[in-house]
């Protein structure tokens, strides 16, 4: 259920142009993208299978693998696997890693490829959790499913634009630590999850403190850091667990507070 989190393709083209190539090729589907979430909820979810983080301190490694199925846009969905809890993925592991091969080798349409990340929370539960899959050397579990037309808006363009995606799951920062903060030109607070260097050589975690200065933040638009004086917890609000997720421009990923239905408190 990771987010969705901001990714290096070794294809660079937005989804809706990798799917175009099969979409083109199909009749319209009957499935309608519901449809097929729940599909794909039930043939993967293992019952009772759950994971449980603790001092992650904000520097996690994790990627994800996105198994893509449909046959349009309108329908499809890409079947998140994510390597927290089972498997710490170096760079070189990944950058082994050709979309095309695993492709065929899973039977998907396409595969998008998130870029080695680190969790930026202290605490992580994923309540739903499914099959394990290989990746080259690389071991994943489901963590969740996306419409891909989300995933693009949500992670693919780092242009603030948030999507939905569903995972159920809870992330937490604990009181004491720093959270990072993109505020909406309506109120909105969207909290950091997850950042990465692919985009910003060399960015650690103490160098969040300054990533304001280095965005190119949309009129209205604001970055913060904030020290928490209690618990901060992120749930996608029940029953349909969707999250509200965007990236900024150097592909760091955020959660909103969605008006505080997912935040226990507005940061």
């Amino acid at each position: 259920m990771r987010t969705v989190n901001a990714f290096r393709m070794r294809i660079t083209a937005p989804l809706s142009l990798l799917l175009s190539a099969f979409t083109a090729a199909l009749p319209a589907g009957c499935a309608t993208l519901q449809q097929n979430m729940a599909e794909s909820k039930q043939a993967h979810i293992i019952a009772g299978k759950q994971i449980h983080l603790t001092d992650m301190n904000g520097s996690y490694r994790f990627c994800e693998i996105g198994l893509i199925t449909g046959t349009s846009m309108g329908n499809a969905v890409s079947n998140i696997y994510n390597t927290s809890g089972v498997f710490d993925p170096t760079p070189e592991q990944f950058a082994a890693l050709n979309a095309d091969a695993l492709a065929k080798e899973t039977d998907s349409r396409k595969v998008w490829l998130n870029q080695v990340r680190r969790w930026a929370f202290d605490e992580f539960w994923a309540f739903e959790v499914g099959d394990e899959r290989q990746f080259g050397q690389i071991k994943a579990s489901w963590m969740g499913v996306v419409g891909v037309e989300d995933l693009e808006k949500a992670t693919v363009k780092g242009s603030y634009s948030a999507g939905r995606i569903y995972r159920n799951s809870k992330f937490q920062y604990n009181k004491g630590s720093k959270v990072y903060l993109l505020t909406a030109p309506d109120g909105g607070v969207f909290v950091m999850q997850s950042y990465t260097d692919h985009w910003d050589p060399g960015l650690t975690k103490a160098g969040l403190d300054d990533l304001g200065t280095k965005l190119k933040l949309p009129a209205g638009w604001g970055y913060k850091v904030k020290v928490l004086d209690r618990d901060l917890t992120v749930v996608p609000a029940a029953p349909d667990h969707l999250a509200l997720v965007l990236q900024d421009d150097l592909h760091n990923t955020y959660e909103g507070c969605d008006n505080g239905a997912a935040c226990n408190f507005t940061p």
